[in-house]
């Protein structure tokens, strides 16, 4: 197989294969560019060696074991007894008569020609 960069083998000519274009052949000015060298083929490198992630394998081994297990019950019996109250409401009425009083001072006037005249009154409440 033919590398890309590798130079065609003189003094063959090369048939274009069917339903490839052929290039038209330009003369050999370069038209103010500067011309190419062909490409070059470096020697070949190593890189280093890449890892990809690990795979995990896994080997299974069974073994059955026989574990007892104790299911209790227990019954509780629960005797109930319910209350029912029976609430009523009587209604009673009564009426209640209030009355209210207020004390006042009042300043007396002197009779004139006939009494003696008094000091004025002052209860506690005043």
């Amino acid at each position: 197989m033919r590398n890309e960069y590798q130079k065609p083998i003189m003094g063959k000519a090369q048939k274009p294969v069917m339903g490839q274009q052929q290039m038209p052949s330009y003369p050999s000015a370069n038209c103010g560019y500067p011309q190419v060298m062909p490409a070059q083929q470096k020697p070949t490198q190593t890189a280093p060696a890449q890892y990809s992630p690990m795979k995990q394998n896994t080997q299974f081994t069974g073994q059955d074991v026989i574990v007892p297990m104790v299911h209790p019950s227990h019954t509780t019996h629960v005797n109930q007894t319910n209350f029912k109250y029976m609430h009523s409401y009587p209604h009673t009425q009564s009426v209640v008569n209030q009355a209210t009083h207020k004390h006042f001072c009042v300043d007396q006037q002197p009779i004139q020609n006939h009494c003696i005249p008094r000091p004025p009154c002052k209860p506690k409440w005043c």
